[in-house]
């Protein structure tokens, strides 16, 4: 079956979209990943088939007006939509569109939220996929788009209708390109966007049960089986890393990957006072922050710009990161001890929840970070006991579960169905 997957945005969320389209790989499956051109050398080095989708979600988040957009209230984050955002995304849906017409099957991210209105137009089997659970509602946590959370199972089941105004300064652009294009009527404002051509559609969630609880009442409605791993088995770490983590004991890792730091110069010269401070041996992963590669930033610090998380993480002593899915993830798995510094999105709730399994410092976002807090931290993540057992349980448990597996039987059993 020719199954194309639609996913739009940072590496964390195209990188577990490659580990499903490994897995359906494996049991025969066409499949193709349509996301920004920026990843197609990400996705092409592992063997998927890529569509190029012009939209380029981390060229903004790099850019000036993009930091200021992404630190604003979310009055001013709506003001900057038009100028900013609104020429990409009618870009997208029409890329989207191209390259999703010969699709016997939809695999879609809510990022790319033309993927319900192509699956309608073309009336094929179709499922929303998330690395967090963020689509069916639950009142077991508050959606985890909100930076606040409620003690309350009704607010937070009613937490999830709020995913639906996330479209709503679009709307009018994807009704026009819905007449225009598909040749559909409009698409209400309270319409149902997980029923599609008489159908529910199917849910799958590269998350772990471990981690998150599984709702019941979710049945076979939502596939949330464990993380979507993807395996990097085969990369060779350059000299100056491998022979800075063979010359003294485990270092703390530091890694904001994808998310733009404020001010990162300020940053990266507490983290390396905090980690002088304390007399811990550091690995700064610069990444996408801001922060400047620099090499041997001070003695017993190796600046880098990235390293796979699946090689790093297990060779460290403890990791402060930004709380992205997928790094959380790879850390659980790793069975390190954590700080995470959230920013926005779903950070805050990754930030809390890991806080709250025992497994994770107190969190410390940006704004409150400080040499003191820093090496406060750090002192915590090479000391503590307690921390270090919680997390090893849970990574036992973590490597246990075969995530992608599951939900490719998971796909393949609801599309028996559906045919």
């Amino acid at each position: 079956m020719k199954i194309k997957l639609l996913t739009i945005g940072t590496r964390g969320d195209v990188q577990p979209f490659i580990a499903l389209a490994r897995g359906l790989q494996n049991n025969g499956h066409d499949v193709v990943i349509c996301t920004s051109q920026d990843f197609e050398g990400f996705v092409r080095g592992h063997g998927v088939g890529f569509g190029p989708i012009q939209a380029n979600i981390m060229k903004l988040a790099q850019s000036a007006e993009g930091k200021r957009m992404l630190g604003s209230n979310p009055l001013e984050i709506m003001k900057q939509m038009k100028k900013l955002i609104y020429p990409m995304m009618q870009q997208m849906l029409d890329d989207l569109w191209t390259a999703s017409q010969d699709a016997d099957c939809l695999i879609y991210h809510p990022k790319a939220f033309a993927g319900y209105d192509i699956a309608q137009k073309l009336n094929i089997p179709v499922f929303a996929a998330h690395p967090i659970p963020i689509i069916v509602p639950t009142g077991a946590f508050t959606n985890p788009i909100l930076p606040f959370t409620f003690r309350n199972r009704w607010l937070n089941e009613k937490s999830y209708h709020l995913n639906r105004f996330m479209l709503l300064s679009f709307k009018k652009m994807l009704n026009t390109w819905r007449r225009d294009t598909l040749h559909l009527p409009p698409r209400s404002l309270f319409s149902d966007d997980l029923h599609v051509n008489g159908r529910d559609i199917p849910v799958l969630y590269g998350c772990s049960p471990s981690i998150i609880p599984f709702d019941p009442k979710w049945k076979d409605r939502v596939c949330m089986e464990g993380f979507w791993f993807l395996e990097d088995t085969d990369w060779d770490p350059p000299r100056e890393l491998e022979s800075f983590i063979a010359s003294g004991s485990s270092p703390i890792v530091i890694s904001y990957s994808s998310m733009p730091l404020k001010h990162p110069d300020h940053v990266l010269e507490m983290t390396m006072q905090a980690l002088r401070q304390t007399g811990q041996r550091g690995i700064i992963l610069v990444g996408w922050s801001g922060m400047q590669v620099s090499g041997n930033g001070a003695e017993n610090i190796l600046c880098i710009q990235e390293a796979p998380h699946a090689w790093l993480f297990p060779r460290a002593a403890g990791v402060i990161h930004h709380g992205g899915a997928g790094t959380t993830a790879a850390v659980l798995r790793a069975g390190k001890p954590m700080t995470i510094s959230p920013f926005n999105a779903d950070q805050p709730f990754w930030a809390k929840r890991i806080y709250e399994l025992g497994v994770s410092t107190k969190p410390i976002p940006e704004k409150s970070m400080s040499v003191a807090s820093l090496a406060e931290r750090i002192a915590e993540l090479t000391s503590d006991s307690t921390l270090t057992a919680n997390v090893m349980a849970l990574s036992d448990k973590i490597s246990e579960e075969r995530g992608v597996d599951r939900t490719v039987e998971f796909i393949e059993r609801r599309l028996h169905h559906h045919f």
